[in-house]
């Protein structure tokens, strides 16, 4: 029993650092094809894992992982419920179409669904080669030199960063090969199989394994002796300073390509001492080439301001009574002004002179002579601008078509735009009056349609695939720049003039000083958002990045009737947070509100997490039953025994739960043996005479012809007391 018990914790251990090393494997994976749904992947190997551990039934361990595979599939790929009567059709049109793409040898058309099935498939086979690596032959080590060999080559090769993951490994891997060296040496001598004496060896080895790695990890190291030969090999290839690895975030002038990850950089730029929260505007693009922005062609004049002189841009001011100041103090000289909403003058010392490119509305900073200047601080006189919701809900969409020309650079979109981009924009914006509440539901699309905000795991589109295609239907993950440049290209695809702005957000709050906040802002608040022309308003700023928000001035002046009304306005009162209003069902008839597998779905889907950390407890609990199976089950039938009545029948019962009970502690009995001799041997092995006296009137029961009185009370009490034995 403690052999058994020994050999199934040495695999459960085994199974769960193989997890692991197979997660190192995973991850870069996921990262360099852009590949979403880690999780699931992981759930898949942990499943295979604990079915292959707990040695279920091929055929049984076969179903459920084909069940999960299958569900997977639908889960992703299908816009229908798994439990719908969409999926069986999906599932014979995936499996038709691929099928007839490989027999026509076109193997580039197969669908990702496939793709997928392949690489499950793949890691359903690996797990079953890594299950023999462990259970026949105890080696593991080639599959230990594999991973690290395969984890150091993309660190080198590629942008993905693997120097944790090696280290990790490395520890899991000395850690495995220890285990089966142990393993595989105790089967080779004579030394007791008691699990004591094992782990009296397995413990120090961990141990050591441990310390000697952190120690390592921590000590100093020197840079490496070989020169990075990356650099070489696309100079070779003729590829040299074409690279894609990470950025650094900040602000750039060139944004012609987008994408990648970032590196943060918390260096201060500036300073600014105000009542309000700002965005900091620098300066805006039009053109979108489906890889970035660059900028139009076209005669664009430039207009010379003075200190302390009003400054006409593009966008609305405040009323003059209303007026403000901003104090800006620079760290990191710039030759360019810095811009906010509402923003009327700028002063400063020296004189400068201020020259407005009309393009871009970029004010660069220049002496008298012509030459550059770099200022050390400034005061920006500025008043907020109140917007009208009666003004802007009058917005109609039949206004767009009236635009001057000059608004066209405004509505420009590459040739090469998937059209899948535009019927999007459509189906967005297809039901909303106004040209306002149109810009805001593009706004709010991105909130409520599982995209995520982040800086590392950023796509780089591939040679002829769209940024913005690729963002909204492929991956789903970006910052900044990916979803004010794909608000752009929507509005614009739903006919709304909209250009792309680059600066930097807010920042980070400091102290406050007769009511003045400080804000400091560094080169990670480097941002990009979006400003849409609302006809009868004008231009107004909007942020589609999760996580960030702007605090517009909205005068809610339309007259509030009816309740209905009410319900329409009250939302935009709050500017942080995305209008759903769009999203809720409608109160038609009483049928909506009846049972269907896709409302249950709808509603689990939103809870994917808590079924996921359910599912695990689940598994958890049903290990630990498993492990206490020993303890929990005769306690049961114990119970149940004391109800029935003691006849020779439930005595026959009884017998036979007992036998089973005592093959689950060790004492099972053998081919051959004769119950007489089974009983004398449980009797000495838990020093007790019960069973020798429980097997005599069960042989009885059994071959005599001629039963005698027994007094089944104590048979009963005896069998209780042999149960207990067994448990404790």
């Amino acid at each position: 029993m403690k052999k058994s018990l020994g050999n199934f914790i040495e695999l459960a251990i085994a199974y769960v650092i193989i997890f692991l090393i197979l997660r190192e494997w995973l991850i870069p994976v996921m990262q360099l094809t852009n590949t979403g749904l880690v999780h699931l992947f992981l759930v898949f190997i942990g499943l295979a894992l604990i079915l292959s551990l707990f040695q279920v039934h091929p055929i049984l361990s076969g179903l459920v992982k084909f069940g999960y595979i299958t569900w997977f599939i639908v889960f992703v790929y299908s816009e229908s419920p798994f439990f719908s009567g969409q999926t069986i059709p999906f599932l014979i049109h995936e499996w038709k179409w691929n099928m007839t793409t490989i027999l026509s040898g076109d193997f580039g058309q197969v669908s990702d669904s496939f793709r997928t099935v392949l690489f499950l498939a793949l890691i359903w086979m690996l797990i079953y080669l890594i299950h023999h690596w462990i259970t026949v032959r105890k080696n593991i080590f080639y599959f230990f030199a594999l991973t690290v060999f395969f984890i150091a080559t993309l660190d080198t090769f590629s942008d993905y960063d693997g120097k944790v993951a090696i280290v990790k490994v490395l520890v899991l891997g000395l850690i495995m090969t220890g285990l089966l060296f142990v393993k595989s040496l105790w089967l080779q001598t004579d030394a007791p199989s008691n699990v004591i004496g094992k782990w009296k060896l397995v413990i120090p080895m961990i141990v050591s394994v441990m310390l000697v790695s952190s120690v390592a990890f921590f000590l100093p190291k020197t840079g490496p002796t070989w020169a990075d030969p990356v650099p070489f090999i696309k100079g070779v290839a003729g590829q040299g300073g074409v690279g894609t690895g990470a950025k650094t975030v900040g602000y750039s002038e060139d944004d012609s390509r987008l994408g990648g990850p970032f590196q943060g950089d918390n260096t201060l730029i500036f300073t600014a001492t105000s009542r309000d929260r700002h965005y900091w505007r620098i300066d805006t693009k039009d053109t979108y080439t489906s890889k970035g922005w660059i900028l139009s062609n076209g005669n664009f004049g430039k207009n010379v301001y003075q200190t302390n002189t009003p400054i006409q841009t593009s966008l609305q001011v405040g009323s003059l009574e209303k007026e403000r100041q901003i104090q800006i103090d620079i760290a990191t000289p710039m030759p360019f002004l810095l811009q906010t909403y509402g923003m009327i003058s700028v002063s400063a010392q020296d004189s400068p002179l201020f020259i407005q490119d009309e393009r871009t509305e970029k004010i660069a900073i220049e002496q008298q002579n012509g030459e550059s200047k770099l200022l050390s601080n400034y005061k920006i006189s500025y008043s907020e601008p109140e917007y009208s919701m009666k003004q802007l809900q009058m917005s109609k969409t039949s206004t767009l078509e009236t635009l001057d020309p000059s608004f066209n650079r405004f509505l420009q979109l590459p040739n090469t735009l998937p059209p899948r981009v535009v019927n999007l924009a459509k189906e967005i914006t297809h039901d909303k009056a106004s040209v306002y509440d149109q810009i805001k539901a593009v706004e709010s699309y991105f909130s409520s349609h599982g995209f995520r905000y982040d800086k590392k795991e950023v796509a780089i589109p591939a040679e002829g695939q769209d940024y913005v295609d690729q963002f909204l239907f492929d991956t789903k993950v970006g910052y900044c720049d990916n979803f004010s440049t794909s608000m752009v290209v929507l509005l614009r695809s739903a006919g709304i003039p909209a250009r792309w702005v680059k600066g930097f957000a807010p920042g980070k709050p400091g102290r406050i000083t007769d009511g003045l906040q400080e804000y400091q802002i560094t080169n990670d608040n480097a941002h990009s958002w979006v400003e849409a022309y609302v006809p009868g308003t004008g231009w107004m700023e909007f942020e589609p990045t999760i996580g960030f928000s702007r605090n517009m001035n909205i005068n809610y002046d339309m007259e509030q009737d009816t309740p209905q009304q009410e319900q329409v306005l009250q939302p935009e009162k709050k500017q942080e947070q995305p209008k759903k209003k769009e999203q809720e069902p409608k109160k038609e008839t009483s049928s909506s509100t009846s049972f269907s597998f896709d409302s249950v779905w709808t509603w689990m889907k939103k809870l994917t997490y808590v079924w996921i950390a359910l599912g695990i407890l689940m598994v958890i609990a049903s290990i630990a039953l498993f492990m206490q199976r020993k303890t929990w089950i005769p306690k049961m039938q114990v119970r149940a025994f004391r109800k029935k009545e003691a006849d020779w029948t439930n005595f026959d019962a009884s017998y036979h739960v007992l036998t089973k009970q005592l093959s689950r502690i060790g004492l099972r009995r053998k081919d051959g043996e004769t119950l007489r001799a089974f009983a004398t041997r449980v009797d000495e092995s838990l020093e007790t005479e019960e069973m020798q006296k429980l097997t005599a009137v069960y042989e009885q029961h059994i071959y005599g012809k001629d039963k005698q009185e027994v007094d089944f009370m104590e048979l009963k009490e005896s069998w209780e007391n042999l149960i207990n034995r067994t448990i404790s």
